[in-house]
C-alpha cells in the first residue's frame, strides 16, 4: 500500500490541490486490482475540520496533520496561506518530521517556499510558481532555481510550478510509483491532454 497525504490550510490555492488530488484518486481508483500494490490518498488538514480556499471553496476535512503521521508521499499545495505557515515555527518543525519518513516530498506552486523556510531544499533544483521565483532564491540561496519548467525533481524532492502544473507532476509521480503506462492510463481517463485556446 502506497500513501499520500495532501496537506491542506486556509487559504490554500484550490486547483493546486485538487488538480493532483484527481490524479491521485483516479490512480487508488484504478490500482484496487493491481497485483504490484494499491494506491491511497487523502487529504489531510493543518488548520482544523473546515478549511476554506483562497478563492472562497470550502472543505470539510477530517483528518489532521500531527507529528506522527506517516505517508509515503506528501504534497503541499501552495496560496498566500503559505506565508502563514512559513511564521509557525511549531508547524514548520512538524512538517519536517513527517517530511523526513516520506519517500516523496512534493510540492505545487508556492509550497516549495514552505520547504524552503525549513531548509528541505538547500543545494537542490527546486521551481514554483513564476511569481515566487525571485522569493524562492532569496529564501534557499543555495538552491538552483529552476524557470520555465512544470516539474523538477532532485532526488526524492518534486516541486512543481504553480496551479495547474501539479497535474503535471502528479502523472509523472504516478508514473514513477507503478509505471508509466499506468500513468498514460490515468491521463488518458481524465482526459489531459492540454490545448489552451490561447498561447503562452
Amino acid at each position: 500500500m502506497f500513501s499520500v497525504g495532501i496537506i491542506l490550510f486556509d487559504d490554500f490555492e484550490e486547483l493546486d490541490a485538487i488538480g493532483p488530488w484527481e490524479v491521485f484518486r483516479a490512480a487508488e481508483d484504478m490500482s484496487a486490482e493491481r497485483s504490484d500494490g494499491r494506491l491511497t490518498c487523502e487529504m489531510v488538514s493543518l488548520s482544523g475540520e473546515k478549511v476554506t480556499a483562497k478563492k472562497g471553496l470550502q472543505l470539510h476535512v477530517p483528518g489532521r496533520l500531527t507529528k506522527d503521521s506517516h505517508y509515503d508521499l506528501i504534497l503541499l499545495p501552495g496560496g498566500e496561506g503559505t506565508r502563514t505557515l512559513m511564521a509557525d515555527e511549531g508547524l514548520l518543525e512538524m512538517l519536517t518530521q513527517v517530511a523526513g519518513r516520506a519517500t516523496w516530498v512534493t510540492s505545487v506552486c508556492s509550497g516549495s517556499l514552505v520547504y524552503a523556510a525549513v531548509g528541505l531544499l538547500q543545494g537542490k533544483q527546486c521551481t514554483s510558481h513564476h511569481s515566487c521565483l525571485d522569493l524562492l532564491a532569496k529564501i534557499s540561496p543555495t538552491s538552483e532555481v529552476v524557470r520555465n519548467s512544470r516539474y523538477i525533481q532532485d532526488g526524492n524532492i518534486v516541486t512543481s510550478a504553480g496551479v495547474s502544473a501539479g497535474i503535471d507532476m502528479a502523472l509523472w509521480l504516478v508514473g514513477q510509483i507503478f509505471s508509466p503506462d499506468f500513468a498514460r492510463d490515468i491521463q488518458h481517463y481524465i482526459e489531459y491532454y492540454p490545448d489552451p485556446p490561447y498561447g503562452a
